[in-house]
């Protein structure tokens, strides 16, 4: 379980707690209550403990650069700035508006460079130097770019220092004789046969995403409104991205998505099913075909109205607002065949197409991050006639499925897989 779902779990026992009458438990109840405390220490120490680990490599990563001694305190004309990490978390600024703001009146060719800028935030390498970016302003969108709504932070994730990433892959099934490790019972086999691993290569190539945001002279004015704005036009714009390519990117400049992949199995409507619908049928058959461990839903919102009101055979609803407690005020638990649902706005295909509704894992999807995260600049010249700087962001993913096709059963030929998706019901 990683840190993600961690919080989410905590989040799940706290509602679990919240709906409890505490003046009128049974012992069952207090016997619960005590072992969800018991969860919620251990899942707390884990959480933070996590936390500890990716400051401490933050650290690192910043101790080891290196920066040049060459120092200037002008910014030549059409000068963009460039972000690296450096050694103090807000340079002696105290928002990331006030830092874009004061870079702003520097790069417009002022003769007096606030002092803050200089030394410690000024990297001279030619016509790439620049101002430094505080390293606090750039965690601040870093976070959020990983953070629970997006779906590279639920993906198999690494990080590297080079814009290539090989892992190795296996996909021989431990009851395939034929090839990998070969398992015998001594009085079954008169000779046990020499087995060998025999490991596949997936190559994750990064790819450079970049986010522009544009703001006007006036809003450069405010620094408050400024930091905010950027803060959030930035990962919103990065986010959507690196959905929409892990969902259905193909591969080409751009991450590959589960809907391009030889992996995931398309599961096909019923015979006489009328166009732009899902019935209960559809679901079983989806669910009868995945095999992944962390299963969750990834749905378009304009499915959710049928999925509320889809029964089983027994005239059970299937969908819970809530997850188990039932509480409609309480969406952000919906469950489906008791399995959590993902609503995404953006990336994933309309009611009807293939793909409006997918059960995958996405443990099964290896991706990969630059390690030094995001890269800022800001460039006061491109739009100058019209009075307008725009900001830079720059971040470097790759992201695949490495196994070429679906699992299929020892017996049966029952093919099986971690990524499930319901086809067109044009």
């Amino acid at each position: 379980m990683n840190p993600v779902q961690m919080r989410e779990r905590i989040a799940q026992i706290v509602a679990e707690l919240e709906v409890l009458d505490m003046g009128n438990l049974s012992n069952e109840q207090i016997e619960a209550v005590n072992g969800l405390h018991g969860e919620f220490e251990e899942l707390k120490a884990k959480v933070e403990t996590a936390e500890k680990v990716e400051a401490i490599k933050a650290s690192v990563e910043t101790s080891t650069r290196k920066v040049s001694p060459t120092i200037s305190n002008k910014v030549p004309a059409g000068q963009v700035v460039v972000s690296k990490p450096n050694n103090h978390a807000t340079g002696g600024f105290k928002s990331s508006g006030e830092f874009y703001m004061t870079v702003r009146k520097a790069a417009g060719g002022s003769n007096q460079v606030d002092p803050r800028l200089r030394a410690e935030h000024v990297e001279a390498s030619g016509e790439d130097g620049g101002f430094l970016i505080p390293e606090d302003f750039r965690a601040e969108i870093k976070e959020k770019v990983q953070g629970d709504e997006s779906l590279l932070s639920r993906t198999d994730l690494y990080t590297t220092s080079s814009n290539r990433l090989v892992l190795p892959t296996n996909e021989t099934a431990p009851w395939d004789n034929s090839a990998g490790v070969v398992a015998y019972w001594e009085g079954e086999a008169r000779q046990l046969r020499e087995s060998k691993e025999q490991f596949g290569n997936a190559e994750l190539k990064l790819h450079k995403l970049t986010a522009y945001v544009k703001a006007t002279d006036e809003l450069l004015e405010d620094a408050p409104a400024l930091g905010a704005f950027v803060r959030k036009k930035a990962p919103q714009a990065i986010i959507a991205k690196l959905n929409n390519a892990i969902i259905g990117g193909d591969g080409v400049g751009k991450p590959q998505g589960w809907l391009n992949s030889s992996f995931t199995i398309s599961v096909p409507k019923e015979a006489g099913q009328v166009a732009d619908t899902i019935v209960y049928k559809n679901l079983v058959k989806m669910e009868a075909r995945f095999m992944g461990r962390q299963p969750v839903w990834i749905a378009h919102p304009n499915v959710k109205e049928q999925l509320r009101q889809l029964k089983d055979d027994n005239g059970n609803f299937i969908y819970l607002n809530g997850a188990q407690f039932g509480n409609a005020a309480s969406s952000q638990f919906d469950s489906l065949m008791g399995y959590p649902i993902m609503y995404m706005m953006g990336g994933v295909k309309s009611l009807g197409d293939r793909g409006d509704l997918s059960l995958v894992d996405l443990n099964y999807y290896m991706s990969a991050i630059k390690t030094t995260g995001i890269e800022e600049a800001v460039s006061t010249h491109v739009l100058f006639d019209y009075d307008i700087s725009v900001f830079k962001f720059r971040f470097r993913a790759a992201g695949l499925i490495p196994f070429k096709s679906p699992v299929v059963t020892e017996y049966g030929n029952y093919e099986m897989s971690a990524f499930v998706t319901l086809d067109d019901r044009a």
